[in-house]
């Protein structure tokens, strides 16, 4: 009979903890997630940091908090962890009364993107997985840029390397014909049209004008994320990857401009972000922050034909572009982009042609 009674008393309490657990076990429970910064370079390698805490004297036998993390962020270690092959990402924890849990997980940022890890769903339970209380909660920090590459000098074309030489000389050794910075004395091999002769006369010295440089031109990035003037549908992933070189060199590029202290936009056929239609755009500017915003858009840019390259220079020559470097940045060269560089270049602009992998593919 007592073994009976016991019986009747654990079952009860069974059925308490299972009825409490399935209401309340979330009660007074929090989880933050963050990564350890939102904003890092292809390669790079940061952490994501997982913070638990019971604020209650009920311990919580078990819980799980469930998230789709992409299977371009790495996990170094993966104990605590079921991740599978669609990168599933789950985290079991136990919680004691008023406890508090803090994980960190070192994480290999392999590709460029944004990605959005804030979506969470946290499930706990009683000791006999009977009873269970679940909740959805968006983690806001829980959101990364990964930034594309920025290539070094002697990993850039030589198209790109020999471009940036062009403009140093025109920017840094021709003076502006038109601005004067200042008047200092006559040098040997001044030229006579430079001679100040009002202030000459006032010093008895002969004096010269001293030109500003030249006006820094304005840059503008063209990527096109066509393999071909043909291309109709989808690509390969092959052609894919290829293309990703592209934008490396769009970013090595920027870069460079902006530690320069040129302006520089960015232009291209490809969609801003997953699941829009739009097509990237970001007007000139020349400052760090000018910068990030454009490497964030290299970061989400969207390797595919949103329309044809041809309609985005269309575009810059309908909106009048002139006295800008427009730098094509793509895998080919064809008679439909030539014909418009023709257009824009007499229109008063330059255009050069900067060839992925290091060639060039005719369209």
């Amino acid at each position: 009979m007592a073994i009976f009674w016991m019986i009747i008393i654990v079952t009860i309490l069974a059925l308490l903890q299972v009825t409490y657990y399935n209401k309340r076990a979330l009660k007074a429970v929090t989880y933050e997630r963050r990564f350890s910064t939102n904003e890092v370079f292809t390669g790079d390698r940061l952490e994501l940091i997982e913070i638990l805490a019971n604020n209650k004297l009920i311990p919580v036998p078990w819980v799980r908090v469930e998230s789709r993390i992409s299977v371009s962020l790495k996990f170094k270690k993966q104990e605590n962890l079921d991740i599978n092959m669609e990168q599933f990402h789950k985290s079991l924890f136990y919680l004691g009364p008023y406890s508090r849990i803090t994980r960190r997980h070192e994480i290999h940022c392999l590709k460029r993107g944004y990605y959005d890890c804030s979506k969470i769903s946290i499930v706990a339970g009683d000791l006999f997985g009977l009873g269970r209380d679940s909740r959805d909660q968006i983690e806001e920090a829980a959101r990364l840029y990964v930034l594309p590459q920025i290539l070094k000098a002697d990993e850039l074309p030589e198209a790109a390397v020999k471009w940036q030489g062009e403009v140093s000389v025109r920017r840094w050794i021709l003076p502006d014909p038109i601005f004067v910075s200042g008047i200092r004395e006559y040098r040997s091999g001044d030229i006579l049209k430079d001679v100040h002769w009002g202030a000459t006369a006032r010093t008895g010295i002969l004096q010269v004008k001293v030109r500003d440089y030249t006006v820094s031109p304005k840059i503008m990035l063209v990527f096109n994320t066509q393999i071909s003037d043909r291309l109709i549908g989808g690509m390969n992933p092959e052609d894919i990857d290829f293309l990703e070189e592209g934008i490396n060199i769009c970013a090595a590029l920027a870069a460079w401009c902006v530690n320069s202290g040129l302006e520089v936009g960015f232009m291209s056929n490809g969609a801003a972000q997953i699941g829009r239609t739009d097509t990237p755009s970001l007007q000139m500017g020349c400052s760090q922050i000018h910068l990030k915003d454009l490497l964030r858009q290299l970061a989400t840019l969207v390797i595919k034909m949103q329309t044809g390259i041809h309609a985005v220079l269309d575009k810059q020559i309908k909106d009048g572009f002139s006295g800008m470097d427009i730098l094509i940045i793509s895998a080919y060269w064809s008679e439909t982009i030539e014909k418009r560089a023709a257009q824009l270049r007499n229109n008063g602009n330059t255009v050069t042609y900067i060839p992925i992998g290091g060639g060039g593919r005719n369209g």
